[in-house]
């Protein structure tokens, strides 16, 4: 009774500071917090699973049950590293828009990480364009409570939009070139709202191919460069788990959003 109190305490504790974290907008923290989080279930339920044997079988050794968590965890991390994160980082690509060459490419030339991850829009690629560049004042489009400035995503085009230009702010970083209607490529590493932590530098992107017949495919492209644990870290964390969670439901609600209003405004 006493160890389940003492869980539930903890618990008590995680959940204040990740709610703390969430209100502030510390999403890079928050990120770290929820791994931690899960590192410490998986620590419980071994715990109470050693609990649980040792009342069936009072002669059982701790050291099976530790060489069981490590086939596992072995297991799972081979298992996410085949068969997940390949499909991950290039969601939604064919291989000819992974294969790419993107601006985004030019940056971060000795890049350890690069992930392509796609959606097909039935809009004309100005029409989407014109959603993507009203980001950073009406919403990411992606998970809105996760969103920086904590508000709901604006689902309609806001009119007379000043065209971006170097050096304004996108989202997470800031812009370093936008070719209207085909791309805009932003530096992500220089945003203070992400600490460095072990980041040599990291870009990202939004790519538009026109396909014809009012369609579009949009990629968005993120490139890094990372040092030590940290950045290891970081990557596998907020771009390889993070950044797919986030931008699969941003382009899954642009292609919603998107659609809708084009079908009624035609």
């Amino acid at each position: 009774m006493l160890t389940m109190l003492k869980y539930a305490i903890s618990l008590l504790i995680w959940a204040a500071v990740a709610a703390l974290l969430l209100l502030t907008g510390k999403i890079l923290y928050l990120a770290f917090w929820a791994l931690l989080g899960f590192i410490l279930l998986i620590i419980w339920f071994g715990h109470i699973i050693y609990h649980i044997i040792c009342w069936f079988n009072p002669q059982f050794k701790p050291i099976n049950l530790i060489l069981l968590f490590i086939v596992l965890i072995v297991a799972a991390v081979f298992a996410y590293k085949v068969m997940l994160q390949p499909r991950w980082d290039r969601w939604g690509s064919t291989d000819k828009e992974v294969a790419a060459k993107y601006k985004v490419d030019e940056f971060c030339p000795n890049s350890e990480l690069r992930v392509v991850r796609t959606a097909e829009i039935n809009v004309p690629s100005e029409y989407l364009f014109r959603w993507v560049r009203q980001m950073p004042e009406a919403g990411s489009y992606s998970w809105d409570m996760l969103d920086f400035r904590h508000r709901r995503s604006v689902e309609r085009l806001i009119e007379d939009m000043p065209d971006l230009k170097e050096g304004d702010d996108f989202l997470i970083g800031k812009v370093v070139e936008v070719k209207r209607n085909k791309s805009i490529t932003f530096d992500i590493g220089s945003d203070p709202k992400f600490p460095k932590l072990g980041i040599d530098c990291m870009y990202g992107g939004y790519y538009f191919n026109d396909i014809g017949d009012n369609k579009t495919r949009v990629s968005t492209v993120v490139r890094a460069d990372y040092h030590g644990i940290w950045g290891w870290l970081y990557s596998q964390v907020v771009i390889e788990v993070g950044d797919f969670f986030m931008a699969s439901k941003q382009l899954s609600n642009l292609k919603a959003i998107a659609e809708k209003h084009f079908k009624e405004k035609k």
